[in-house]
């Protein structure tokens, strides 16, 4: 999969078993995932990574239509998401701190912008084979000062956070925060969104996977998220969302596993069939197996 997916509104992770969606805000520490980009290789495209994220992120107060996660952000870094989605910003311009609030702008989620960057940064301090792609969505009615303040935080933290427009390897990446921009903030990655999901279905999935493997892998991340609607809650859509997302993304794996093993078959047959010719026809027939050795296929 090419795709960095936001995994929509509560956190989905593809584990044993697993069905998409989680509504206990407890968590086991068997459930940790705390290394899994050790095993991507260094030259790999954060691009070309599936990527598991979450959809307003930090948004835990605000009742029923606002709520979109039971995580906090420690255990989501703990259990595997890489990707998150926050909304920053000030209501007053006399205020030196930046705080996180919903996309709405209604709710403050008692934690502040510089607490996060912290705690994403001392989890990477602790595993260094990772990296975390950030999305910052500035809100409120000062938003020249806000990107002033980040600014001024970027400049801080230079060597561990990853600004420029185009898309680091694994290797650039690890231990450092990949910003991605936003339509109110310009510093980072480009970014595109999927349109997978369309009235909580998933549209054409294949097909588009394809054109942005072809055009946009190197390029651009490209991100599938959504959205509920005003009368909708975000658990309600979770429910539904989550489930198809982690359904395709099993499924998808299904059948890139099964079309990769008729080509090591035939590639071995190939060169069995290539030493069988040259071997010389003096070669005697191999006896019947003893014990430790494996019969010849007939």
């Amino acid at each position: 999969m090419l795709n960095s997916f936001s995994y929509t509104l509560h956190s989905l992770f593809l584990f044993a078993g697993w069905t998409g969606f989680n509504d206990y805000s407890t968590l086991n520490q068997q459930d940790y995932n705390l290394n899994w980009m050790k095993s991507i290789p260094d030259e790999t495209p954060v691009s070309a990574i599936s990527i598991p994220g979450t959809h307003e992120s930090l948004s835990l107060y605000g009742g029923p239509l606002a709520v979109c996660q039971v995580w906090d952000l420690d255990k989501q870094l703990n259990v595997g998401i890489r990707y998150f989605d926050v909304h920053a910003g000030i209501w007053l311009s006399v205020q030196n701190h930046i705080y996180i609030r919903d996309s709405h702008w209604m709710f403050w989620q008692h934690i502040q912008f510089d607490k996060v960057l912290k705690i994403i940064f001392n989890f990477l301090g602790r595993n260094k084979s990772e990296t975390v792609l950030l999305k910052i969505k500035i809100h409120g009615f000062f938003e020249k000062k806000v990107l002033q303040m980040i600014d001024e935080l970027i400049k801080k933290f230079k060597n561990k956070i990853w600004t420029n427009l185009s898309v680091p390897n694994m290797k650039q990446a690890r231990g450092k925060i990949v910003l991605l921009q936003s339509n109110s903030f310009h510093q980072g990655t480009v970014n595109i969104k999927s349109f997978f999901i369309k009235y909580d279905k998933l549209i054409n999935v294949e097909e588009k996977i394809k054109e942005y493997k072809s055009h946009l892998c190197n390029h651009h991340v490209v991100l599938t998220d959504t959205a509920a609607s005003f009368h909708q809650s975000p658990k309600t859509l979770a429910k539904t969302v989550n489930k198809k997302l982690n359904n395709f993304v099993v499924e998808h794996k299904k059948k890139s596993v099964n079309q990769e093993e008729p080509q090591t078959t035939t590639e071995l047959q190939t060169k069995q069939d290539i030493e069988k010719t040259t071997e010389p026809d003096s070669t005697p027939e191999p006896g019947p197996p003893t014990s430790g050795q494996d019969s010849e296929p007939t």
